[in-house]
């Protein structure tokens, strides 16, 4: 399971939403991405992740 958070600039605002697979975390992350939100981070694996460090955990292993 994994926990997509998208911060806006102001403190207000915060969205989350819930995946189970890596792919659709990333997915919900990119989408975060494209509607503004500057801030956007991925909790899992007992680590919160930045997109970017997500992304490599998919290419590092792609059976994932």
């Amino acid at each position: 399971m994994f926990i997509v958070e998208g911060k806006p600039r102001e403190a207000e605002g915060i969205v989350k939403i819930i995946k189970e697979s890596r792919h659709d975390a990333l997915q919900v992350a990119k989408d975060f991405l494209e509607q503004g939100l500057p801030f956007v981070s991925i909790i899992g694996d007992d680590h919160v992740y930045t997109i970017e460090e997500f992304s490599l955990t998919i290419i590092n292993d792609p059976s994932a």
